[in-house]
């Protein structure tokens, strides 16, 4: 497996395993480096706007410029709501959100179809179960 080098504000242990918990095949194709990358509601829409036509801030988007580097960026304000709609913890949405980034920029696009995104999410659970050890109780609470 080739070294991957994560740029991230804190917390650069958690990052780390979670692509542990990534099959072989996925940790292939990510960049070389990947940062993660917090950003401010308004900084976020302004993204979304520009580059996929949507005017709101989203949790999570990913940009892979080339193999060497891509970027996850992750607005807290709105996962931390997301979590709260969904009865997640902000550590267990937050840490999905960095899969969901990390699986787009291994190539993995749920978008193209509905056999895609079965396979997108399938991997998520599984990765999310790996991270917190198949314990549900980091899916509640902060």
């Amino acid at each position: 497996m080739k070294e991957l080098i994560l740029r991230t504000p804190k917390n650069l242990s958690f990052f780390k395993r979670i692509v542990k918990d990534l099959s072989s095949v996925i940790q292939r194709q990510l960049p070389k480096e990947v940062a993660v990358v917090a950003l401010s509601p308004a900084k976020s829409r302004a993204i979304n706007r520009r580059y996929r036509k949507k005017d709101r801030a989203t949790n999570v988007l990913s940009f892979r410029y080339s193999p060497a580097y891509g970027e996850i960026l992750v607005c807290p304000p709105v996962i931390r709501v997301e979590a709260k709609k969904q009865g997640n913890s902000f550590k267990y949405q937050m840490t999905w959100m960095v899969v969901h980034g990390m699986l787009h920029l291994s190539g993995l696009h749920h978008e193209e179809s509905k056999t895609a995104e079965k396979k997108f999410v399938r991997i998520e659970r599984s990765v999310l179960a790996k991270v917190f050890n198949g314990a549900e109780e980091h899916r509640h609470g902060s």
